[in-house]
C-alpha cells in the first residue's frame, strides 16, 4: 500500500511548482485532480506540442503523469460551484494564483473550509502571501535574480551573473510544498484539525537552498565571493581541471586525499613544502593553503591526464572524482547502473528522489489528455458549464 492511498488532491496548478508538489504526492499514491482552462488548459502543454510525444510535451507529462484532469471556467459561477463541490470530497486543495487571486474567485481558504472545514490548503507563489513584494510576478530566472543566486554563479567578480542551467528554485519549491502538505497531513492523521493554511514562496525555497551562503552572510554582512568551479572548501585539490578529454572534477580535501592525488597525477612533490605547510595530518582540511604557483602546476598535470581513466582511479583510491558529463551521457552511461528514480511504462516521469528497497516502484499511467476525465470526476449534469 502506497503511502497516501486513500487520500485526494484538488490541484489548481500550472506550469512547473505546483504541478512538482501534486506530483510527489501523485507519486506516493494519492488521487490527484488536476483542473484547467477549458480549450488550452496548463500552459505546460502548448509548449511543445510534438508529435511523436502524442501531442504532450515532455516537461508537461514528467510532472502530469498519473492525474486525473477536469476542465473548469473558474470565470463563470458554474464552473467555481463545481470546483467548490469538488473540494467538499478532498483532503488537499493547492493552488498557486497570484496572490489574492483565489480569494477573488471565491475560492480561498475560508471559502473551501465552509464545505470541507479540515482540508490542508496549500498556496504557493513566488514571494509569499503577505507582504510588500507579494504582488510581483515570478519566474525562476527572475527569482534567482532577486535572491542572489544568480550572482553566486560564475568565477570572477566581474563576470557577468549566470542562472542556474535549470529551473532550480521552481522544483525546490514544488518539493517544500509536497514537504509542507505531508507534516500537515502528518498533523491531521494525530488529531488536529485546527485549520491549516499553508504559504509556500519561491524566495523562501532559494534561500533555503542557499542555507550556508545564507547563514555566512547574515554571520559577516559579506556577500560570498564567487568560487566558480572550484570546492567550497578552499582546498588546491577540490577544483574542475581540464584533461586531455574533457574536464575532471575533484574533490581531494584532506592532506590525505590531496597527496593521493598528486601522486596518481605523477607529481608527488606538489603534496609537500613549498606548495603545502608541513606537518598537516592526513586528515586535516586543507583550507585556502591554495597558492598560484600550486594551481598552475596541477593544472599542468591535468592536462597531459585523461578523465575518464582518472575517473576510476581517484575513485579506486578514495579520492571522489566525477568526468564532466553532460545530461544525456549521465543517463546513457551511469543511470542505467545505479538505483535510479525512475518509473517504467508509459508515464515517461521521474519519482521522489528516494525509494523504499523493499519495494518496487509503482507504474504512473500517462499524463492525461485535456479534459479527460471531467465527466467521471464530476457527475453528468454538473459539468456543462464547467467543461
Amino acid at each position: 500500500m502506497q503511502p497516501l492511498e486513500g487520500f485526494r488532491v484538488l490541484d489548481l496548478t500550472h506550469v512547473l511548482a505546483g504541478p512538482c508538489a501534486t506530483h510527489h504526492l501523485r507519486c506516493l499514491g494519492a488521487e490527484v485532480i488536476k483542473i484547467e482552462r477549458p480549450g488550452s488548459g496548463d500552459p505546460m502543454r502548448a509548449l511543445t506540442m510534438q508529435p511523436e510525444h502524442g501531442g504532450l510535451p515532455p516537461g508537461f507529462r514528467a510532472l502530469n503523469a498519473g492525474k486525473k484532469s477536469v476542465v473548469a471556467d473558474l470565470s463563470t459561477s458554474e464552473g467555481r460551484a463545481a470546483v467548490l463541490r469538488l473540494a467538499g470530497s478532498v483532503d488537499v486543495f493547492v493552488e498557486n494564483f497570484r496572490p489574492g487571486v483565489a480569494r477573488r474567485l471565491g475560492l480561498g481558504p475560508e471559502d473551501i473550509r465552509k464545505v470541507r472545514p479540515d482540508i490542508v490548503y496549500c498556496s504557493i507563489s513566488g514571494w509569499g502571501q503577505s507582504g510588500p513584494n507579494s504582488r510581483y510576478g515570478a519566474y525562476d530566472h527572475v527569482i534567482q535574480a532577486a535572491t542572489g543566486m544568480m550572482a553566486l554563479q560564475g568565477s570572477q567578480a566581474d563576470d557577468a551573473p549566470v542562472k542556474v542551467g535549470f529551473p532550480v528554485i521552481d522544483i525546490a519549491t514544488g518539493i517544500s510544498a509536497a514537504e509542507a502538505i505531508l507534516a500537515a497531513i502528518i498533523r491531521r492523521l494525530r488529531g488536529d484539525t485546527s485549520p491549516i493554511t499553508l504559504d509556500v514562496s519561491m524566495v523562501d525555497s532559494a534561500l533555503a537552498l542557499m542555507s550556508g551562503p545564507a547563514a555566512m552572510t547574515l554571520a559577516t554582512g559579506r556577500a560570498p565571493e564567487r568560487v566558480g568551479n572550484r570546492g567550497f572548501v578552499g582546498s588546491p585539490g577540490a577544483e574542475t581541471f581540464a584533461t586531455t578529454d574533457g574536464h575532471i572534477s575533484v574533490a581531494a580535501n584532506t592532506m590525505g586525499q590531496f597527496a593521493t592525488l598528486c601522486r596518481l597525477l605523477g607529481r608527488p612533490e606538489l603534496a609537500a613544502p613549498p606548495f603545502v605547510p608541513a606537518g598537516l595530518a592526513p586528515g586535516d582540511f586543507l583550507a585556502n593553503v591554495a597558492s598560484e604557483p600550486l594551481r598552475i602546476r596541477l593544472a599542468q598535470a591535468f592536462a597531459t591526464a585523461d578523465a575518464a581513466g582518472l575517473e576510476v582511479a581517484l575513485n579506486t583510491a578514495g579520492v571522489p572524482a566525477a568526468k564532466v558529463r553532460d545530461l544525456g551521457e549521465y543517463l546513457r552511461d551511469l543511470y542505467p547502473a545505479t538505483p535510479g528514480i525512475g518509473m517504467d511504462g508509459e508515464a515517461a516521469a521521474l519519482g521522489p528522489a528516494f525509494r523504499w528497497q523493499e519495494e518496487q516502484r509503482p507504474k504512473l499511467p500517462p499524463a492525461p489528455r485535456l479534459g479527460a476525465d471531467t465527466h467521471s470526476v464530476i457527475p453528468i449534469g454538473q459539468t456543462s458549464s464547467a467543461s
